[in-house]
């Protein structure tokens, strides 16, 4: 129907859009998505900044994913979400009362790039999940 049309018939242009119901968990495991991204987001970019020591960046990074817990994660990243929201636990020493250090120049070469692999993979897997999810929003009918 063309526009002349519409207006003869007073049939509306813009038909409203339809959106699929998703069956099942909407948010894909994920407790809260947006939150989880943002979280992961600003620890991959500390992490790809190269400014200041390794140590320094990798404290930045997880210090930005703490509150999070593993069970905001889907089941299948849980173990990977567990490995690196613990990494500060073990790295931490007490110094006083309220000081607190968290030692990641201990950690070996291959134990640091396992942990930034398993950022980088926690971001990707959320970025996958939440793209599906906009997808079934902007394109509901697309198989």
């Amino acid at each position: 129907m063309g526009v002349v049309d519409s207006i003869v018939n007073k049939a509306p242009l813009i038909s409203a859009p339809k959106y699929n119901m998703i069956v099942g968990d909407p948010n894909r495991g994920w407790s809260d998505p947006i939150g989880t991204f943002v979280r992961l987001q600003l620890a991959v970019k500390i992490l790809a900044s190269g400014n200041g020591q390794r140590k320094a960046r990798m404290d930045e990074a997880t210090s930005a994913l703490t509150g999070l817990i593993p069970e905001d994660f889907p089941a299948a990243l849980r173990e990977r979400a567990k490995r690196v929201l613990s990494v500060r636990e073990r790295v931490r020493r007490e110094r006083g009362s309220s000081l607190v250090s968290f030692r990641f120049d201990h950690l070996k070469q291959k134990e640091y790039a396992e942990l930034t692999q398993d950022i980088l993979s926690l971001y990707e897997a959320c970025i996958f999940d939440m793209a599906k999810e906009i997808r079934d929003i902007v394109h509901p009918n697309d198989e």
